[in-house]
């Protein structure tokens, strides 16, 4: 099979024409299939691009983001480098030092947070208080929780966090069934979104 210019292919395909297989054949050959990588030499203009640059831990290839149009690295650009040892392959600039990760990190993608672990509440017995992300609070409300959200709990001497299903009303909810116990780590989880796990929270020894 051969690869043919779009003007030939275009020919085959006028109305009332019959292309033969050949042809069919010759059309999908002269085009990529979306599942191929492309080489990067058939890619024009790399060379003028990337050249035989080399890119020292620290600095960055800077791609600019709409409406950004400085000559600069600013907030939204999308970079590639190496920062703090860790290779950003495509990682969005939010502000501050550019040799800090921390720069680049959403801060405020975190599902939300646990605030607080009381005992023997008499209404709710043991029960956390916690906060959403704005996001996650426009979701649907059942069952005394937001969907998708839920609360991972690892005891001492496990080795993997465990999922916990709570309801209760927010931002106070009861998990007295749980039976956690002091040195629990617990934190927050998104199961239908992209946000990230919550700060891990330990439970504190019972105060008598």
């Amino acid at each position: 099979m051969a690869i043919q210019t779009l003007n030939t292919i275009k020919n085959w395909f006028r109305t009332g024409l019959k292309p033969t297989q050949a042809q069919f054949w010759d059309t999908w050959d002269s085009f990529r299939h979306k599942y191929e990588k492309i080489p990067a030499k058939d890619i024009e203009g790399i060379d003028e691009l990337f050249g035989d640059k080399i890119i020292p831990s620290g600095q960055f290839l800077i791609f600019k983001v709409d409406p950004n149009t400085a000559n600069e690295l600013e907030i939204g650009d999308s970079v590639i480098g190496y920062c703090e040892g860790n290779f950003l392959s495509e990682a969005t600039y939010y502000g501050g030092d550019t040799s800090l990760m921390s720069s680049f990190t959403n801060t405020n993608n975190s599902v939300g947070r646990i605030i607080s672990f009381d005992y023997n509440d008499p209404n709710y017995g043991d029960f956390i208080i916690y906060e959403l992300n704005d996001e996650v609070l426009q979701r649907a409300y059942s069952c005394g929780t937001y969907n998708g959200v839920t609360l991972m709990s690892k005891r001492p001497g496990q080795l993997e966090f465990s999922v916990e299903y709570f309801s209760a009303s927010y931002p106070k909810t009861s998990v007295q069934w749980l039976e956690l116990t002091p040195g629990t780590i617990i934190k927050l989880r998104d199961t239908i979104g992209d946000f990230d796990d919550s700060k891990e929270f330990i439970i504190p020894n019972e105060e008598r």
